[in-house]
């Protein structure tokens, strides 16, 4: 078996960028991931993923993501490819922007104005001409930012894994990692289920929700957690067409819902929840979406886009996040074991920050700093540390 540089475990929006990031530094770089790339159950792989700079009072994300926001129109040239869709972000609001109910929605409106950005902000009468689909009976106020949209993303990894295999990247499909070779303090070798053995000088894991398992060290730091997606197949796919749609929030914190414009490859509108979840085990637990789920996609659906009250349910899954307790990436080198990093720690962010993500890993390969890197460090977090992240709606009981 050849001997890399660096293996990089996992084949998602992680790996796939650490991988050709590293291959463009000159090493010799492989990659194993359990199946094909992309693999249908990482969470990387959807038809969409929102790119937005929209991060409540967190500066910090707000400046990743207008960095990443202009990569992607680069990437977009590269690959003479459609990776991201600039179609905008509207942040729906049941009172007004300003109240304590909505500092996510206040707190980006003010980092979008103090960052020189003009968005339009929309009385009822605004939304209505604007987006004719929202029931403004609802939602009285709110905000549109047109630097903004959506990433294809499983489109993204491919055309990505394509140009790490043109960067000399050996992929290896049908390779589960299962454990790792240590002699005196340092990795030497990563060990699969299928029973071969990946000599490298160093490795990185970038195995998503299954990093804890790999690392059980980290076990107490972050945790797999499932959040329902939904299709829907309009009768009158008009008013979910750009502009008279775009990539939306919908009282997010207290509510947790978001979604997408019209697909017109699939013919759908997709929904989705961005909350705390619920607990999946990557590997024992099944990821069916619940009749509770649907009904309650339902009700919501029938209060903000009235036209969709009766459109067919086409298609469902569980996005599974690798959830960290304090809602922050975790792109490190190991403390204890030389030639082993981590990137990992999605939390419901990581594709829109595929742009970056590679650079952030290599650099920690290197054993270099990168300009975002002091937060996302291997970290103690006690039991009580809660999630930061604005826009997350938490559910206090289980559906």
């Amino acid at each position: 078996m050849k001997k890399y540089d660096i293996l990089v475990i996992g084949g998602g929006i992680y790996g796939i960028t650490a991988a050709v990031e590293l291959a463009q530094r000159k090493y010799s770089v492989g990659l194993i991931n359990p199946d094909t790339i992309p693999h249908h159950m990482a969470a990387s792989t959807d038809v969409t993923k929102a790119v937005r700079m929209e991060y409540g009072s967190d500066k910090e994300y707000f400046k990743m993501v207008e960095t990443a926001i202009g990569r992607w129109h680069s990437w977009n040239d590269f690959f003479n490819e459609k990776l991201y869709h600039e179609v905008g972000f509207l942040m729906l609001c049941k009172d007004k922007i300003e109240s304590e109910k909505h500092t996510f929605e206040k707190h980006s409106y003010q980092n979008l104005l103090e960052a020189g950005y003009s968005p339009d902000r929309l009385d009822a009468k605004g939304i209505k001409e604007r987006f004719p689909a929202v029931n403004t009976a609802e939602y009285v106020d709110a905000n549109f930012n047109s630097k903004a949209g959506y990433a294809d993303s499983a489109l993204t990894v491919q055309k990505l894994a394509d140009y790490a295999r043109s960067l000399g990247v050996v992929i290896h499909e049908g390779q589960t990692a299962a454990s790792f070779e240590v002699n005196n303090g340092r990795l030497t070798a990563v060990k699969t289920k299928e029973g071969e053995t990946f000599q490298c000088g160093h490795a990185l894991v970038a195995a998503g929700a299954h990093t804890p398992i790999l690392l059980p060290e980290l076990q107490p730091y972050m945790k797999s957690t499932g959040h329902p997606v939904f299709w829907l197949k309009p009768k009158n796919p008009t008013n979910f067409i750009p502009p008279s749609f775009s990539v939306f929030t919908a009282d997010i914190s207290n509510s947790g819902w978001y979604g997408f414009p019209f697909l017109q490859k699939q013919g759908i509108v997709k929904i989705a929840k961005h909350s705390n979840g619920t607990p999946v085990h990557p590997e024992n637990d099944d990821r069916q979406i619940t009749d509770v789920e649907v009904a309650d996609m339902r009700t919501f659906v029938k209060m903000t886009f009235p036209e969709l009250t009766e459109a067919p349910l086409v298609f469902t899954r569980k996005c599974l996040y690798i959830d960290t307790l304090d809602g922050h990436f975790w792109i490190d080198n190991h403390p204890e074991i030389k030639g082993l990093s981590v990137s990992t720690g999605g939390s419901g962010h990581g594709l829109k920050m595929a742009p970056l993500l590679g650079a952030m890993a290599a650099d920690v390969v290197e054993g270099k700093s990168h300009m975002f890197s002091e937060r996302y460090r291997w970290r103690h977090l006690s039991t009580d540390t809660s999630q930061v992240e604005e826009a997350r709606y938490v559910i206090n009981r289980k559906l």
